[in-house]
């Protein structure tokens, strides 16, 4: 019974085997008879509607060449011709012009041509695999022949289906029977390895591990030939290997060349093809092992291997579809998502794969020197992307914010406490890598300082070239300060700070020429952004209290300059928001809250705190109104009319109540203040009257409202 068994196993593998090759031919032959069928049909219901329409106008008489009969129409066998075959040809001679469409493929031909194929390649699969577990449990054969006979069932099958491919009539309908069969084979074949590793223990890990990886790649090759199905068999059986064959101790530096190669075969298999999910596979599996092994059992000596690969994934991703192709202006373009090519984007999903691979290889490291060395050298791959691609310069800016993440989060640099000064929010404890932290930073920091700005003066599209710059400027130093600002002193920090200040106003300056153009004047306008944080974290570092609201408030004036000079936009809004900043700082100063006896003038020093800076924004508001930046010039003048307002209320409180930080205000003291307000209201509908201003109306509003407000709240509730 049991040898009647395997000959009916057999048996019904062979006939599925030949079956499926016959449906196969009938399914091609009912789908180009479709074909002609609808083609006919349409030529004759053009005829028959012919009779009744309206005669055309009278063309010129032309000579008709005979028609080529589609390619897709050919039979593979004679057809002999019909009446109505010639009534069709006849027709198509009288109007060679018209295109016949193809028609539409209905579910029933979609199920004969598809998947009765694939359930049928399925099933040998199914079949082959057991046969196999039928012969082990009934112990027919020994191991190793039933081994052997799954092998050569799998290349047997592999070898029908590429038989069945080159014999194939080319037709309308695609034939899914070639792949079916060498997908059964591949199938078969993998099961029979592992089989020979798992059940039967003929083989090592090393020689199964071998087989399975050879299966997958020969898929993959095969592929090229035979469609996708098996490119997507060969792809999850490489990457299901390791998981179905592994030892104990696994080191990186066999398994990594392993990966390499599935990946690279992906890539040479996806060129010329449009199968981009293939690229977008390969990325992600390989990423996916990446991770799990930085994630589990990492050791120190793996640092090279994980490394290596992360970044041959970028390398590969960028040049494996197209090669240098990738960097024409035809791939797409980032301001544009609809624009954007396949192998551009995968080439972008690689080189983020890689950088957040080492992003996790740095920090599992503990900021090592070699996972940092492989880090940045995908940076700098990122920025050549960017430098010669058009239309991908915003990456720059990304690999600039991943860089200062990853050496922020730097654990051994130092350590933040709690600060004792109640001038400061913390205090820092240098770690022991904190020098180490301080030189990275600082060579990153220039590094993309001076990229940004060469970017800015140089590349067609500068914008991102100059965010870049100024927010690497105004970053990297700031970062080391906050970790390590005890390494050096404060004048030092200031200086590097004013130097980097000094070098990208330099660099605006320089772009001068280019501002009537949008890019370049806000590239610019972002270097100078950068270059005003700059210096007022410099003067920060050197001054304290008073002194620095007033040193900010000259910088307002300076910056109102350059607008004027260079013509940058945002520099005219700098000028406004460091006035907005030095007011804000006046009104929320301790200088109010207590008296300030260290001051020249005593209790006088609002005549220069405050008056100093009315006068500095007033000039700016004058500068910038005359170079048509109004709405800055309106908003620095208006903070001096409040700071003037604020002075002349101050003043008046030191003369009658003896200091600032007094007691609530008396019936005197509030009775000068709103006379002052409405003094001053005075003088701004005045001014309104000779020409208008938004500063004028309103301000009298506001003062007048606040007069009103005093005299019912003060004045007559007293």
């Amino acid at each position: 019974m049991d040898g009647l068994g395997t000959l009916i196993a057999i048996a019904t593998f062979i006939m599925a085997i030949v079956a499926l090759n016959k449906i196969s031919k009938l399914d091609t032959r009912i789908a180009q008879l479709k074909i002609s069928l609808g083609q006919i049909a349409g030529e004759l219901d053009k005829i028959r509607g012919g009779g009744g329409a309206p005669t055309a106008p009278e063309q010129p008489v032309v000579a008709v060449e005979p028609v080529a009969v589609p390619e897709a129409v050919q039979m593979s066998e004679p057809v002999v011709e019909t009446p109505v075959a010639a009534m069709v040809a006849a027709a198509a001679v009288a109007e060679s012009s018209h295109v016949v469409a193809a028609p539409t493929r209905d579910v029933e031909q979609a199920l004969a041509s598809r998947w009765f194929v694939w359930i049928g390649g399925a099933a040998i699969a199914i079949g082959g695999l057991l046969f196999v577990k039928y012969a082990y449990d009934n112990q027919l054969i020994s191991p190793t022949l039933q081994i052997a006979l799954g092998l050569l069932a799998g290349a047997v099958l592999v070898a029908g289906g590429e038989f069945v491919r080159r014999k194939s009539a080319v037709s309308a309908a695609p034939d899914y029977v070639p792949a079916a069969l060498s997908a059964a084979g591949i199938v078969t074949a993998f099961g029979s390895i592992y089989a020979a590793y798992g059940l039967y223990h003929l083989v090592e890990p090393k020689t199964a591990f071998a087989g399975l990886a050879i299966v997958a790649l020969a898929a993959l090759a095969l592929s090229r030939l035979q469609g996708p199905l098996i490119a997507a068999l060969g792809l999850i059986g490489s990457y299901v290997t390791p998981i179905l064959v592994s030892t104990p101790n696994p080191l990186a530096w066999n398994f990594f060349p392993y990966l390499l190669v599935i990946l690279v075969a992906s890539f040479a298999t996806l060129r010329g093809r449009n199968w981009w999910w293939l690229g977008f596979a390969a990325i992600a599996g390989s990423a996916g092992w990446t991770a799990l092994c930085i994630a589990v059992n990492f050791v120190p000596a793996d640092t090279l291997p994980v490394g290596l690969f992360a970044l041959a994934i970028a390398f590969i991703a960028v040049l494996g579809p197209r090669g240098l192709g990738i960097l024409d202006e035809a791939s797409g373009d980032l301001r544009s998502l609809k624009t954007i090519s396949a192998p551009l984007a995968i080439g972008l999903a690689g080189l983020a794969t890689a950088a957040g691979l080492l992003m996790g290889l740095v920090n599992t490291t503990s900021h090592g020197q070699p996972a940092l060395i492989l880090f940045f050298v995908t940076v700098g791959a990122a920025l050549v992307m960017a430098w010669r691609k058009r239309g991908v310069s915003p990456i720059a800016v990304v690999a600039a914010g991943l860089s200062f993440l990853t050496l922020m989060v730097w654990s051994d640099a130092a350590i933040y406490l709690p600060a004792v000064d109640e001038n400061q929010v913390w205090t820092t404890v240098p770690g022991p890598a904190a020098t180490r932290f301080l030189t990275d930073m600082m060579l990153a920091g220039a590094a993309f300082v001076l990229i940004g700005c060469l970017g800015a003066r140089l590349q067609q599209r500068p914008r991102s070239w100059g965010l870049m710059g100024g927010a690497s400027a105004a970053l990297f130093v700031a970062g080391a300060y906050s970790r390590v600002d005890q390494l050096l002193t404060q004048p030092v920090w200031a200086g590097i700070a004013a130097g980097t200040a000094l070098l990208l106003l330099a660099t605006a300056f320089a772009g001068r020429g280019r501002h009537d153009e949008a890019g370049p004047n806000l590239a610019s306008g972002l270097l100078s952004l950068g270059a005003a944080f700059l210096l007022v974290f410099a003067l920060d570092r050197l001054l304290d209290d008073l002194w620095l609201k007033l040193a900010i408030a000259g910088l307002a004036v300076v910056f109102a300059a350059m607008a004027v000079l260079m013509r940058v936009w945002l520099q005219a809004a700098i000028a406004a928001a460091l006035g907005s900043l030095v007011t804000i700082m006046l009104f929320v100063s301790r200088e109010l809250w207590q008296d300030e006896r260290n001051l020249p003038w005593g209790r006088h020093w609002p005549i220069y705190g405050y008056g100093l800076p009315a006068v500095l924004f007033l000039v700016a508001s004058r500068v910038l109104k005359t170079a048509g930046y109004l709405r800055s010039a309106v908003t620095l003048e208006g903070l001096s009319l409040g700071l003037a307002i604020s002075l002349a209320s101050l003043e008046l409180r030191v003369l009658i109540a003896g200091g600032i930080a007094t007691d609530a205000p008396q019936f005197l003291e509030m009775s000068a203040h709103i006379l002052t307000w409405l003094g001053a209201a005075f003088g701004l509908m005045y001014r309104q009257q000779l020409y208008s201003s938004f500063i004028s109306k309103w301000g009298a509003r506001l003062l007048i409202a606040a007069a009103c407000a005093g005299i019912v709240l003060f004045s007559l509730a007293t």
